[in-house]
């Protein structure tokens, strides 16, 4: 399957992969930062969520200039993200995810493996996710186009309660095959978790004392 050539619409022009490798590095740097950032405070006596749903808001800066367009493409959408943690700190998660505008739209479904580190009322988390991303262009007769995903990223939540807690941010690299190319997007959310059940901090016994 293939789109317009680029010399026939005047809104696509030939790919500049240079923009693309900032993207990613610039991927890297933040989940690197929010790591490091984690680590480097004592976690404290928090207890974990067994399950959490998130949904809400979510935009993309999808790479459209991989298959012709003249600049890459804000994208506004939703993210739903149900997520179940097997023990503390090591969960899984799977997210479905869609984002539009008028000329081209971007979906995707994935799943993996989810880590979890509590500081008090914060929940820093990371995932590295694996699914199917798909993808309409509006133009001309229309063009659709499926292909892997692959989500790498993370963000925090800061509880507000028991039962719920706010998505402070969540941002992800979102490497996608499309169109027989290679994409390099963004994307950040944010939105309203769900907790139910917990995953207690084991405390050590007390040694009994002799009598």
């Amino acid at each position: 399957m293939k789109v317009p050539h680029p010399a026939a619409t005047p809104w696509m022009e030939p790919v500049n992969r240079g923009q693309q490798e900032q993207a990613w590095k610039t991927a890297k740097i933040v989940l690197f930062l929010l790591l490091a950032s984690g680590a480097s405070l004592r976690a404290m006596a928090q207890d974990i969520p067994r399950v959490q749903v998130f949904g809400g808001y979510s935009y993309s800066r999808f790479d459209t200039k991989s298959f012709g367009f003249n600049n890459q493409t804000g994208l506004n959408g939703y993210n739903f993200a149900p997520a179940f943690n097997l023990i503390r700190g090591l969960g899984v998660a799977a997210e479905l995810s869609a984002q539009y505008e008028s000329k081209v739209n971007l979906r995707d479904i994935a799943g993996g493996p989810q880590f979890l580190y509590p500081m008090g009322q914060k929940l820093f988390f990371a995932h590295l996710l694996f699914g199917q991303a798909r993808t309409l262009v509006h133009v001309g007769n229309g063009e659709r186009a499926r292909g892997r995903a692959i989500a790498l990223g993370g963000g925090m939540d800061w509880d507000i309660s028991p039962r719920f807690a706010i998505r402070v941010f969540q941002v992800d690299y979102l490497h996608t095959n499309l169109f027989q190319t290679r994409q390099d997007n963004l994307r950040f959310s944010a939105g309203l978790v769900y907790h139910w059940g917990f995953i207690g901090k084991k405390r050590r016994r007390a040694p009994a004392q002799a009598p």
